[in-house]
């Protein structure tokens, strides 16, 4: 009898494995490294604590002790000998002391100087002498700013309240001028009024037969006229005023033009021809006192600024510093800390062998790479919350949905490991993968925006920032947690990029170390 041919049964697949659909093997063997990696993290308290507890310290160290970002400059202020006209201490102190940290008023340049030299300050202020009667004399005096200063920020913190420290000093001598410049106007107004009634009565031509004592009233106006030109402010002073006051100058030029015509015309006996000249003297005068009696009755402080400011801020003031730098440090913690963990995962494993247990295992590459995703999630996740309720203990306030706060947290989470993952990828060995990860550290502390901000930087840095993570995040936290809008769609597009590219180039390179192990 022969051999009964072989009956080939083909097996299904789900019967293979005991009835268990394709998808949910896949999604098996992801859980199993997802829980490989919460098993591992778990057995090292030191690692979780450093995680938590690190960061947690961190910021409530930054909240505790953040006093004011502004620097106080450490000033001299030099008085000439004998001291400086015009100007009290008490001024000095009131005006210098409100900006910088006046440690000394002197009037020894010399040890001012030396004490500079040696770092006991900072800033030396030298005041000069005619500092007070600069308008009378027709001089610009300048105060002397000599700083040594190494950081660029300072300097310009310097230059800037300098700026507004000789405004102060320019508008409180125009102030003392002004007021004594009225003073004076006012006595010298009577005389113009005066010489108005003068005029008038030799347009009607009553003077005619008087010619010496008419060429002496003209005499007197005229000397009136350049008193009070002598007692004005100066034209570009005035000018600045606009209105009637700007006028002042310009109206007694042309006075005193007319009154040398008229003079002459009397001296000639022509008055008749001079009419015009008197007509026009005489509307000269009638603006001129006008244009006095508003400039006597202004108030000082208004010829000198007569531009006012008034500010307001739509959220009632600006966050303190602490509030507004909370954003960015979560931001930068939670980076930093995925970064750090993403940096070790697969070169631990590539030196330890274990690439040659999963080329065999019953695994594919992207089940290894989620499950590594999904372990250091939880963790980071729950590292992030106690952040976040230590961020509310010191008042950092959250006006957003905490929908899109948790949507975007998870996504700088993502984005974080997938540069972590892609260093670790890279990297030769721990103490390397570690240098990387100190190396994006620095980076996202100077271009991220979190101390400088973007738009200080040229665009070759510009590329670098926007490859961070955190320069997102951090965009993204200060929309939801202080301004209570949703993030920008650039925020999301920015880490869904970062996310989705570093992923794929960690599976990618990944999947070669694999092959060849």
């Amino acid at each position: 009898m022969a051999d009964a041919p072989l009956i080939k049964r083909t097996v299904p697949a789900e019967a293979a494995h005991g009835g268990v659909p394709a998808w949910r093997r896949w999604l098996i063997r992801a859980r199993a490294y997802f829980l490989k990696e919460v098993n591992e993290i778990r057995r090292q308290p030191l690692l979780i604590l450093s995680l938590i507890v690190g960061p947690l310290l961190v910021l409530i160290l930054f909240g505790a002790t953040y006093v004011n970002s502004t620097p106080r400059v450490r000033t001299a202020v030099v008085l000439p000998p004998g001291g400086a006209p015009g100007i009290s201490e008490e001024q000095i102190r009131e005006v210098i002391g409100l900006n910088f940290d006046l440690r000394a008023i002197t009037t020894d340049r010399a040890g001012a100087e030396a004490q500079l030299a040696a770092g006991d300050l900072e800033l030396v202020q030298i005041i000069p002498e005619n500092a007070a009667t600069a308008l009378q004399e027709g001089v610009s005096p300048q105060i002397e700013f000599i700083s040594n200063a190494i950081n660029p920020l300072v300097e310009g913190w310097i230059q800037y309240l300098a700026y507004a420290e000789v405004n102060e000093i320019n508008k409180a001598i125009l102030r003392t001028t002004a007021a004594e410049a009225q003073q004076e106007a006012s006595s010298i107004r009577v005389r113009v009024v005066d010489a108005e009634g003068k005029v008038t009565e030799l347009e009607r031509g009553a003077l005619e037969a008087r010619s010496q004592a008419a060429r002496r009233d003209i005499r007197e106006i005229r000397a009136t006229l350049e008193a009070l030109e002598q007692v004005l402010p100066s034209q570009e002073f005035l000018a600045a005023q606009g209105g009637e006051s700007a006028q002042l100058r310009p109206t007694i030029e042309r006075l005193k033009t007319n009154m040398d015509r008229i003079d002459r015309a009397i001296a000639d006996n022509k008055l008749a021809e001079a009419l015009t000249e008197i007509a026009a003297a005489k509307n000269d005068l009638q603006m001129l006192n006008g244009s006095l009696e508003i400039f006597v009755n202004t108030p000082p402080e208004r010829l000198v600024s007569p531009v006012s400011q008034s500010y307001r801020n739509v959220r009632g003031s600006a966050y303190p510093a602490v509030v507004y730098y909370a954003p960015g440090v979560l931001a930068l913690l939670v980076q930093h800390t995925a970064v750090t963990l993403g940096a070790l995962a697969l070169v631990r494993e590539r030196l330890m062998g274990a690439f040659e247990v999963f080329r065999v295992a019953p695994v594919n590459l992207t089940q290894l790479i989620l499950g590594k995703y999904l372990g250091y999630t939880v963790f980071i996740g729950l590292a992030t919350l106690v952040l976040i309720l230590a961020m509310t203990l010191l008042g950092v306030p959250l006006l957003g949905n905490w929908a899109l706060f948790a949507a975007l947290i998870l996504l700088l989470i993502l984005a974080s490991l997938g540069v972590g993952f892609l260093i670790s990828a890279l990297s030769g060995s721990d103490s390397q993968a570690i240098q990387l990860a100190m190396i994006s550290l620095l980076l996202s502390i100077f271009f991220s925006g979190f101390f400088i901000a973007l738009d200080s930087f040229a665009w070759p840095a510009l590329v670098v920032a926007y490859t961070i993570p955190m320069t997102h995040g951090l965009a993204g936290f200060q929309d939801v947690m202080l301004r209570g809008i949703a993030p920008n769609l650039w925020t999301w597009i920015g880490l869904g990029l970062i996310a989705v590219i570093t992923f794929a180039l960690v599976v990618l390179i990944t999947r070669r170390q694999l092959l060849k192990a």
